[in-house]
């Protein structure tokens, strides 16, 4: 698709309907602060399931020694991707039951190797729910969010954090930290293996570090991956790959340009903010400080200025066009990272279908 073809696409695509009315709101604030996170230090070393903290240790064990930047692959050659790239890159293609299949999967060949030594594991099962929706649009974390829950309760951020909602933040200490305390040294030894076992990776960006590849954690990876540097490429590499995306997309000249339309609009009401963003974030900021009937009036008018004038520039339909365009040519430099990942998917949810487990049926 050459570049006339593409904004041939985003005029199309300015005249389509608005957002639906309805969004996980804490989902999107995490997928907002992560993006954050994401621009300024690389990919987190998280896994596709829960992250289980033992003694004050991660057990999926990544430490990073070295973040790169994207910003250096954003200007390189493109290759065109494959359907099954672009849907594993944009998370748009890919089935959700299918990634908390294969996290359930490992859970539970770590609960059966730590019950063979002598310990409990309680496994940390996710849902199709939990595993859905990122990374979202580029740049923009409210665009699900439509007018009238934005009239009723602005973008969600005032109403208080449920419980479950706290927890999935590591506030509370899991079952397994607990127990940890408990069992001692030789949990965590079961669980992840020594210091020397660990498996160092350089993976997209220049993003470098160390994972734990021992103890049960590391053979419930193998099995369902193949290998443990296949599992940090399906989890925090998939991160660092999805970070280049959507850099790309907020590095594209028509993105500064919808976006400075977008944030004049704002001005022009009385809201200064450069960014959809910087909006969210500092909003969401301001209002997990300072829950106040005066807070939520604010956020209430905030959201719908904010999509008014989203709609006045096609702001939605012009960044969702761009993140097509970019998911579908992709760095050259990156290219042969999302065609592992993509193979390493399959095999894995192959593999895991394979085992026949006996998985809680969590929607």
């Amino acid at each position: 698709m050459d570049e006339n073809a593409v904004r041939s696409l985003l005029g199309q695509l300015a005249d389509t309907g608005g957002p639906p009315s309805s969004v996980d709101v804490e989902k999107a604030k995490r997928a907002g602060l992560r993006r954050l996170l994401l621009r300024r230090l690389g990919a987190p070393a998280a896994s596709l399931g829960a992250i289980v903290l033992v003694a004050g240790l991660v057990a999926r064990g990544a430490i990073p020694l070295g973040v790169g930047s994207n910003a250096g692959i954003a200007s390189q050659a493109t290759v065109r991707m494959t359907d099954a790239e672009v849907a594993v890159l944009t998370n748009s293609g890919r089935n959700p039951r299918a990634l908390a299949q294969i996290n359930n999967a490992v859970e539970v060949l770590v609960q059966r190797c730590m019950k063979s030594r002598g310990f409990k594991y309680y496994p940390v099962f996710m849902s199709a729910a939990d595993e859905g929706g990122y990374p979202g649009l580029a740049g923009v974390p409210q665009a699900p969010i439509g007018l009238a829950a934005r009239e009723a309760n602005g973008y969600g951020f005032s109403r208080p954090m449920r419980a479950k909602e706290r927890s999935y933040g590591g506030q509370a200490p899991s079952r397994n930290e607990k127990y940890a305390k408990t069992a001692g040294r030789q949990y965590v030894l079961a669980l992840q293996g020594s210091t020397k076992d660990r498996v160092s990776f350089t993976f997209p960006g220049g993003m470098s570090g160390s994972v734990i590849g021992g103890g049960c954690v590391a053979a419930a990876q193998r099995r369902i991956y193949g290998s443990v540097l296949n599992d940090v490429l399906a989890t925090t590499g998939s991160d660092e790959l999805t970070a280049y995306l959507l850099d790309t997309v907020t590095a594209d000249p028509a993105f500064s340009a919808v976006v400075g339309r977008w944030s004049s609009c704002m001005a022009g009401l009385g809201f200064n903010y450069s960014t959809p963003e910087n909006l969210w974030n500092t909003l969401a900021e301001r209002i997990d400080r300072n829950h106040t009937p005066a807070m939520r009036t604010l956020e209430i008018r905030t959201s719908v200025a904010d999509y008014r004038c989203a709609g006045s520039v096609a702001l939605i339909p012009t960044v969702r066009a761009l993140q097509a365009h970019h998911a579908r040519y992709y760095g050259r430099a990156l290219a042969g990272y999302l065609a592992k990942l993509t193979r390493i998917e399959a095999r894995a949810l192959k593999v895991a279908k394979a085992l026949h487990l006996h998985l809680p049926s969590k929607r």
